[in-house]
């Protein structure tokens, strides 16, 4: 009963704070800035979702390549297809519930190729914090390619604090604060089962290790990455006012678009108002920026809506057909 009533704690805060940024976004705009907002998604590029959808799509066939490289040195050698299938159709999932698209992801595979439950859990927890990996090196990456910009919002907290050293010293004891917190929190329950589940990552982290081809691996996890910039950048010019904007640019959005998508389900609310944030950095109307928000959420989400549900159907009558050629063997 506890864990039931843990479980919907957390799916209520998710929607809770994507629920509460939706109506935060909104509640401040005037009618002349929802007129704004209309005007400028009626003369969007809508056309350009097509090779985002293609830029996607091939993203995810490749993370399925990836996938197959950790499955392959377990035994177990599922088609391309399945994988694909099975991701397309996890990403319908996290757009109900955080995280449930993994389990359900797995789930499939367990079931169509009888691969274990338990081992599919741990290619995903290798999957994933190679991801984490990749986006903090995104970041790293954006800290010194937009560093003027980074430089601009830290003097302006700086100016608002009155003084800057008085800023440096508050985020010193703040970082101080937290390393005491969390050496002190480890000891708690809560903190073993923290550290416990910190543990199963790093064991799932090492299984990568048994990849035959890690060069593949590795080149496998940059092009996943380029897909996701290129497809955030080709949204770009979805509006004029944004079509100038970089590809360093739209790979700083979509770092932090892709926090948005981790704090609420599927991004609602909290990814639009993201995207407007940080354009805020670039100049760009704020108008602006959430109307290119929702474009590039909605795109997203009409891509998992469609291609998740195909790739249900196509699993779904693979599911038949092979029912149908065991029975006409047997007969």
């Amino acid at each position: 009963m506890k864990k039931i009533l843990t479980t919907i704690l957390k799916y209520v805060i998710g929607f809770g704070i994507g629920g509460f940024l939706l109506w935060w976004s909104l509640k401040g705009l005037s009618a002349q800035d929802r007129a704004d907002i209309q005007a400028a998604l009626q003369r969007a590029r809508f056309w350009l979702i097509i090779p985002v959808f293609a830029i996607l799509l091939l993203s995810h066939y490749i993370r399925a390549l990836r996938w197959k490289q950790i499955l392959v040195p377990m035994g177990y050698n599922p088609p391309i297809l399945h994988l694909l299938y099975s991701i397309l159709i996890g990403y319908i999932g996290n757009q109900l519930i955080p995280r449930a698209g993994e389990i359900l992801r797995c789930s499939v595979i367990a079931r169509k190729d009888k691969v274990p439950m338990e081992k599919l859990v741990g290619t995903i927890i290798a999957e994933r914090v190679t991801d984490l990996l990749s986006l903090a090196a995104l970041c790293v990456f954006i800290f010194f390619a937009e560093y003027n910009k980074i430089q601009e919002y830290i003097d302006e907290i700086a100016q608002k604090s009155g003084n800057k050293w008085f800023a440096a010293v508050v985020v010193l004891l703040a970082v101080i604060i937290l390393f005491f917190l969390v050496k002190t929190f480890r000891k708690t329950k809560w903190g073993a089962a923290i550290s416990k589940i910190l543990s199963g990552m790093w064991e799932g982290l090492v299984s990568i290790k048994k990849v035959k081809n890690k060069l593949l691996f590795f080149v496998y996890t940059i092009l996943i990455w380029c897909c996701y910039i290129m497809s955030t950048w080709i949204g770009c010019f979805a509006l004029s006012e944004t079509s100038s904007l970089s590809i360093t640019t739209a790979t700083t959005l979509l770092i932090f678009g892709t926090f948005g998508i981790i704090i609420a389900p599927g991004g609602l609310g909290a990814y639009p108002w993201a995207i407007q944030k940080t354009l805020i950095f670039y100049n760009v109307n704020e108008i602006i920026g959430l109307a290119l928000g929702w474009i590039l959420w909605v795109a997203q989400f009409i891509f998992t809506i469609i291609f998740g549900t195909l790739a249900y159907i196509a699993l779904t009558l693979s599911k038949k057909n092979q029912n149908e050629e065991r029975r006409t063997h047997t007969s």
